[in-house]
């Protein structure tokens, strides 16, 4: 389910706890995560040197990003069972933050991948049992 134009403009504006929350919800009901992708995953660092796995809750918010700062890479999807099955696990066993909803001008949320697995298994635990 795409969307619009403005609803994109009104979600990045979203301070960053909103931005997170946006996506949690939106990721659980989409089923869908996004990244960016060129040779391999798009990656950053926090201020400390931590590498960052950055992701978007759909491929136009991971769009400006490539646009803005990962020149040349290109949005990619996967299944969120993918997230939370694989990749977040390994995530934590490698000390890699992930970087949830990234914009142009914030990179405000970066929580640990077991913090970010702990609030997606809540929000789809709370999908199932409304």
């Amino acid at each position: 389910m795409a969307i619009d134009t403005r609803q994109v403009q009104e979600t990045v504006m979203l301070s960053g706890p909103q931005r997170y929350e946006y996506f949690i919800r939106r990721v659980a009901v989409t089923r869908t995560v996004w990244s960016l992708y060129r040779n391999g995953w798009a990656l950053a660092k926090k201020e400390d040197g931590t590498l960052v796995f950055p992701l978007w809750p759909d491929s136009e918010f991971a769009k400006i990003c490539a646009d803005y700062e990962w020149t040349g890479y290109e949005p990619q999807s996967f299944p969120l069972d993918e997230l939370v099955g694989e990749l977040l696990p390994q995530l934590e066993q490698d000390g890699i933050a992930t970087g949830v909803f990234y914009t142009p001008g914030a990179r405000d949320v970066m929580p640990s991948a077991g913090l970010l697995l702990r609030d997606l298994d809540d929000e789809l635990k709370s999908l199932r049992n409304p």
